[in-house]
């Protein structure tokens, strides 16, 4: 699990936590970083490492760690190169279709999204699956400017980790909920803000290792698995299918009334001894007032 600040431990309980493999930076498996300065002999740019999801009364915390994150760019949360996609399954209804088709990635068919938090350095954004789709042909749109912004929502990096703080008036609640997480690499000018693929390495453009094809291939860096499920046998097809995570019921609750249990039993207990006292009392004051 990862490490909470004892602020954090105080005032929030642990929902969600999953550890995810160190080093898998690599797409289907042979994905190379480009040629670029900026990505090279860094190590593991796009590497999550894990998300734990904590609730308060009024806000979820999401803990998403990197192996390493970076700021070649300086943006506005002191990262410049991940680009992080959340996608949320937590009501009725939904729908299954990427919101932009960027990530060349499927969503499994009882996968139903709500929410959907597209997380980048300069801006978080929020959508539903009626939320106006963003224009992709717009450049001043693609770029830092943030006309999406979601509103009362907190970002902040620690070292390797981002702290993203949302209201639950956003989210609504997580519990049952489904959970998808994906990771490329961030280009404000990149088609859904993905960077593109190419079969040949070069300096702004992920090389794929020529297996598959570019147009259909996967876009992602990384993404969230299960310590049972294989990333490269995942990703190593045209368009694939990405399985998702659950969100079950909280330890928190089954805590609450072990606690409620204990109280209880107290309480009788301390009912049984007062009772005893009582007693006692009595058979003092009766055998020495003889």
């Amino acid at each position: 699990m990862s490490c909470l600040s004892i602020a954090a431990a105080a005032e929030n309980k642990v929902i969600f936590n999953q550890l995810d493999g160190v080093g898998d930076d690599y797409g289907p498996g042979k994905y190379q970083y480009p040629r670029n300065h900026i990505f090279q002999n860094k190590g593991h740019l796009f590497d999550i490492k894990s998300l734990t999801i904590l609730e308060s009364a009024d806000n979820f915390l999401f803990q998403i760690n990197f192996s390493k994150l970076t700021d070649p760019w300086q943006g506005e949360f002191a990262f410049s190169l991940p680009l992080i996609e959340i996608y949320l399954d937590n009501q009725p209804g939904g729908t299954n279709k990427l919101f932009h088709t960027g990530a060349n990635v499927t969503l499994p068919a009882d996968f139903n999204w709500n929410k959907f938090l597209k997380i980048s350095g300069w801006w978080v954004r929020i959508f539903s699956p009626d939320s106006q789709k963003e224009n992709l042909m717009d450049i001043s749109k693609l770029s830092f400017i943030d006309p999406y912004s979601a509103e009362d929502v907190n970002l902040i990096r620690n070292g390797n980790q981002l702290n993203l703080t949302i209201p639950k008036t956003e989210l609504k609640s997580l519990d049952n909920s489904k959970l998808i997480l994906l990771v490329g690499s961030f280009d404000p000018f990149g088609y859904d803000h993905f960077r593109s693929l190419a079969p040949v390495q070069r300096s702004w453009q992920i090389y794929t290792g020529g297996e598959l094809k570019v147009e259909k291939a996967p876009r992602v860096m990384d993404i969230l698995l299960p310590e049972s499920l294989n990333q490269k046998a995942i990703l190593n097809k045209e368009m694939p299918v990405v399985p998702y995570l659950k969100i079950k019921p909280t330890f928190q609750l089954k805590a609450d009334k072990l606690i409620d249990f204990f109280a209880y039993q107290n309480l009788l207990v301390l009912f049984l001894l007062l009772i005893y006292l009582i007693l006692m009392t009595i058979i003092f004051l009766k055998y020495s007032s003889k």
